[in-house]
């Protein structure tokens, strides 16, 4: 089966609806012998999501909380308009190491038509502000899955293997197929709200080596390979 040595999607009390810290989220991680973690929390878009001084202070937070792995730095921040704009300003999202977007509910996107979700997904991945989209199947806020698959092919984005979606089994089949078919890397990720939740992968492991998922398309699989898809400095 496949590695998957990072989460790169984990959510602390700073979302408003997480239940841990980041250090007992690296607690758990350690335990489950895992290399790096993401601490990905909610901006400004989502109700009760953090603010900005939190995102400006994040990395030092991360320097100062030590533990035997890699903690990167990142969001999980909401569009905020049909062009793809985020509600975090550009400049904040530079000094974060991983950019990633989905749909939410209680958020702007959630109430546009599927035509304008779609559109501003694609913006937000062509524009380059983001890495990675989340969950892309599975909730009940979708979109076109066509013009954002071909949007992360032409922006060399990827696109995330939600575990705690990953009871959709036919649309997660049908994803894995498509990416596996049009080499677009995918993320592994836990989408933690709890620390417990951090590295639980087994079930999405089975269904990678059941569909004879590329490896290489995985992400996360080796620390070489998430330095090199994210350009961040990991010693």
């Amino acid at each position: 089966m496949i590695e998957i040595i990072a989460d790169l999607h984990i959510h602390t009390i700073a979302s408003g609806h997480g239940a841990d810290t980041i250090r007992t989220v690296c607690e758990f991680a350690c335990k489950k012998n895992l290399k790096a973690i993401a601490i990905t929390d909610h901006g400004p878009g989502f109700p009760g999501g953090a603010g900005i001084t939190y995102f400006m202070s994040l990395q030092r937070l991360a320097n100062n909380i030590i533990f035997p792995l890699k903690i990167i730095t990142g969001i999980e921040d909401d569009i905020k308009n049909r062009k793809g704009d985020l509600t975090i300003s550009d400049d904040i999202l530079k000094g974060l190491e991983i950019v990633m977007t989905g749909c939410h509910p209680f958020t702007w996107i959630a109430k546009q038509s599927k035509r304008v979700r779609t559109d501003a997904v694609v913006n937000a991945i062509t524009n380059g502000r983001i890495k990675v989209f989340t969950h892309p199947v599975g909730t009940y806020i979708d979109i076109e899955l066509k013009p954002v698959l071909d949007a992360v092919i032409s922006a060399g984005a990827a696109l995330e293997l939600n575990t705690s979606k990953i009871d959709k089994t036919d649309v997660i089949m049908d994803l894995l197929e498509k990416c596996g078919t049009n080499n677009i890397p995918i993320v592994v990720n836990s989408d933690a709200h709890t620390a417990d939740e951090v590295g639980s992968f087994d079930e999405a492991r089975r269904l990678l080596d059941e569909t004879g998922f590329p490896e290489h398309l995985v992400v996360n699989r080796s620390k070489e390979s998430i330095k090199s898809f994210f350009d961040i400095v990991w010693k």
